[in-house]
């Protein structure tokens, strides 16, 4: 298994110089869902370069990937990519983006690797072997800490599932704060930057990664109505990522339980 986290690792370091070669290029900018939701040239290559450097080393691999660049397969070994995690954030800062891959086998979490390409900060999550900033180990997250001690990071629409409103949330919290790109916001959680990241609507290549670098430091993840679990599919899910259990019931009595459990196909 080393070998494969190694060659990951040195693969995403250069998809990761790959991009910043390309943004000296023009970029090439399309919309998918909405006017907001981009993509551009930089992601599929991206994409394209990942799923290629991992099928030339490994043979009977699947892909769960954002650009949906390749076919799934029918195989125990599963790859979940987002080539530019916060592709907004890509076109208008150059800055605080993402690469995000995650190996599970048998559906189980084996590995995730997230990459800030402009600040290289790499962090990595090996089951049960412990989670890693730039191969220096992270410290096990603060197990007691609450809401009342928190900083917490949401976007508008995560804000919006707070039926006492945003005086209150204000009133309870140490903070808030938003970046823009949840592969980072998990690993602000892990690296206890924050203490926990929500959105109203990500898919799994959006967390697939991170959620096994917050468990191994501690933390605690909720998806789709699923504790600390994800799904293998395309559909949106509300998320949250906490620093331990305490924090993450904290923010779940605070929200719409309807909300909560919401998925959209």
């Amino acid at each position: 298994m080393n070998k494969k986290i190694d060659y990951t690792l040195d693969l995403v370091r250069r998809a990761g110089q790959n991009i910043k070669e390309l943004m000296a290029t023009d970029l090439l900018i399309e919309t998918k869902a909405n006017h907001a939701d981009f993509v551009t040239n930089v992601d599929k290559a991206t994409e394209i370069f990942l799923v290629e450097g991992i099928m030339s080393q490994f043979e009977n691999q699947d892909f769960l990937t954002e650009e949906n660049t390749t076919p799934r397969h029918k195989s125990d070994d599963l790859w979940i990519i987002d080539p530019i995690d916060g592709t907004t954030n890509f076109i208008y800062q150059r800055k605080n983006f993402a690469i995000s891959i995650a190996y599970y086998h048998k559906l189980k979490p084996v590995f995730g690797i997230v990459y800030d390409v402009m600040a290289d900060k790499m962090y990595l999550g090996i089951t049960g072997e412990g989670a890693f900033l730039n191969g220096v180990r992270l410290k096990e997250n603060d197990a007691h800490r609450g809401v009342g001690q928190s900083v917490v990071y949401a976007d508008l629409y995560a804000l919006s599932m707070f039926p006492k409103g945003l005086l209150h949330l204000r009133d309870t919290l140490v903070a808030h704060r938003y970046l823009g790109a949840a592969s980072l916001e998990i690993c602000m959680v892990a690296e206890n930057l924050s203490q926990a990241y929500i959105s109203k609507n990500l898919k799994v290549w959006d967390v697939a990664a991170g959620v096994i670098i917050l468990k191994e430091v501690g933390g605690t993840s909720f998806f789709g109505g699923h504790d600390d679990d994800i799904f293998f599919n395309s559909e949106d899910g509300v998320f949250i990522s906490c620093q331990n259990d305490v924090i993450k019931d904290e923010l779940k009595a605070m929200m719409d339980e309807d909300l909560l459990l919401e998925v959209i196909l």
